[in-house]
């Protein structure tokens, strides 16, 4: 049986910009998720979906991608030479990490505290998937732009945006390149301790 050192896995595991081309191996990537699944979620409804693109479905997936980007202006340029090359670049980027896990939920109650608590359990399914990932040696990078806002882009990938809240794109492989570790704020920045009855 496998165990986790989950304190040291917390504290080495890096965002991973660089990936050997390798795929990871559909059951242990299966394996992987089904140890997410542990994450907490108010009445157990496992809210977490996922489409996984690899091989083939990566290029299409990235263009898919980039449309949203240009629709939304997060390419600031209009010139058509340098769109088409910024398109080649990201088609690189795209097609050199093994797999892409777009995660997604169905919203239950548009924006209220249902999709706020389903929210949080996909987000802790990601956290729990990224660091079994860590241990096994494989890398990820979780990203979440105004992409997953686009309407448009939500029904390009055959979801609907009236029922589906996007929540991020994780990208999933071995590392080529490990960064170094960045230094966290103290947590005692972040923490008000109150004791007093009255507040």
């Amino acid at each position: 049986m496998d165990i986790i050192d989950l304190v040291k896995a917390m504290r080495e595991r890096r965002t991973v910009l660089d990936y050997k081309p390798e795929k990871v191996e559909k059951g242990l990537l299966l394996e992987l998720f089904n140890y997410a699944s542990y994450a907490p979620n108010h009445h157990m409804k496992q809210p977490w979906k996922i489409k996984l693109y690899e091989d083939d479905a990566r290029s299409p997936f990235g263009e898919k991608v980039v449309n949203s980007y240009i629709r939304l202006g997060l390419l600031k340029t209009k010139n058509e030479e340098k769109l088409n090359k910024a398109r080649l670049a990201y088609d690189r980027f795209f097609t050199s990490v093994p797999h892409h896990a777009l995660f997604y939920m169905e919203k239950e109650d548009d924006g209220g505290y249902l999709d706020d608590e389903n929210f949080a359990a996909v987000c802790a399914f990601i956290q729990n998937f990224q660091l079994a990932a860590w241990e096994k040696g494989i890398g990820t990078m979780w990203t979440a732009k105004k992409t997953l806002l686009d309407e448009v882009f939500i029904r390009d990938i055959g979801l609907t945006p009236e029922k589906h809240k996007l929540i991020a794109v994780v990208q999933i492989g071995y590392p080529n390149k490990i960064p170094r570790m960045k230094e966290r704020a103290p947590i005692e920045e972040s923490i008000e301790w109150i004791k007093e009855r009255d507040i």
